[in-house]
């Protein structure tokens, strides 16, 4: 299973209807048995697009930990355009939720493209390139500023990943750091996109894994990403993804991983990693098990080329079935 610089997406119907000459129609015999007319099938329902777009901070100092992912999700297909926006912030092993609102937009062009609204705010550069994301709420503020890209790929879905340098500014202070902007699509009919982790090394690696669509018990994942390695970017495909350890998540009745092995069958590509914070949410649902959206802080090690590398990294996971 298994996906980003904007995607673009024109939709454009031209109904053409022409009227011609033809022989003139026969003349039926009475009681003739009238010709069969095959039914005309009805045009499926436009179910619209599902848009995602995170940007993931991870610190890179060492006197502690700090993460911000921000997600920002569109769907398509109604009278409407459905925006959410969300906001994590991490520091050390506390998790702090600080940003979830949904609103809705008339149809657009355009409609991927991120928006502001009520405390999030964003400055948007040339080419549309987001260049700073914003959360302003009374007295609380926290910023994060994109700055140079390292390393930017495109999926076989037209995903597209770019490593940037970065800067989370709070009560004045500039963390520096890392962030991943990914973008990424889905039809809903697929299923939710699946789950993916950023891991950086210092400034000799930086890696994300992938896959594209949700996990199932019958299908499971194949992952794939890139690593950017010494000024190198190594492309990487048909990983698998083993949950080595669990832990009960009460809230949803269900088990979660707190342990990974993503790796290809011949072991030249492996990442070991574990868990050492999160945050997860039971979603609502009509079944015994309920859905999990969440986050990990993950540590471990990243082996390619025969070199094994200590990684540092946030990886999303969610639950449906």
């Amino acid at each position: 299973m298994h996906r980003l610089a904007s995607p673009s997406f024109l939709a454009l119907a031209v109904v053409l209807g022409a009227a011609g000459c033809g022989p003139a129609p026969e003349v039926e015999s009475p009681g003739a048995t009238p010709p069969a007319v095959e039914p005309v099938p009805a045009a499926a329902a436009d179910t619209g697009r599902v848009y995602e777009r995170t940007v993931a901070f991870l610190g890179t100092g060492t006197d502690s930990v700090f993460g911000a992912p921000w997600l920002l999700s569109v769907r398509t297909g109604g009278e409407t355009v459905r925006r959410r926006g969300r906001g994590w912030f991490l520091r050390g092993d506390v998790w702090d939720p600080f940003y979830d609102e949904q609103w809705e937009t008339p149809p657009m062009r355009a409609p991927w493209r991120p928006l502001p609204h009520g405390p999030l705010r964003m400055v948007v550069g040339e080419g549309d390139a987001l260049e700073q994301l914003s959360f302003v709420d009374g007295g609380r503020r926290l910023d994060l500023a994109l700055d140079a890209s390292r390393a930017e790929w495109t999926g076989r879905r037209g995903e597209t990943f770019r490593f940037l340098d970065a800067g989370l500014v709070l009560a004045e202070r500039r963390v520096p750091g890392i962030a991943l902007d990914l973008n990424r699509t889905h039809q809903p009919a697929e299923g939710p996109s699946g789950d993916w982790v950023m891991l950086v090394s210092g400034d000799s690696l930086h890696a994300v894994l992938h896959t594209p669509l949700h996990d199932t018990a019958l299908e499971p994942a194949v992952w794939r990403g890139w690593v950017h390695l010494d000024f190198r970017d190594l492309p990487v495909s048909s990983l698998t993804a083993e949950w080595t350890a669990l832990r009960a998540f009460d809230r949803a009745r269900r088990e979660v991983p707190v342990g990974w092995t993503i790796g290809s069958g011949d072991g030249t590509v492996q990442a070991v990693l574990e868990a050492r914070s999160s945050i997860l949410e039971a979603g609502e649902g009509e079944g015994p098990l309920l859905p999990v959206d969440g986050w990990f802080e993950v540590t471990g090690t990243f082996e390619v080329e025969g070199a094994t590398y200590p990684v540092h990294g946030l990886l999303r996971h969610t639950q449906r079935e």
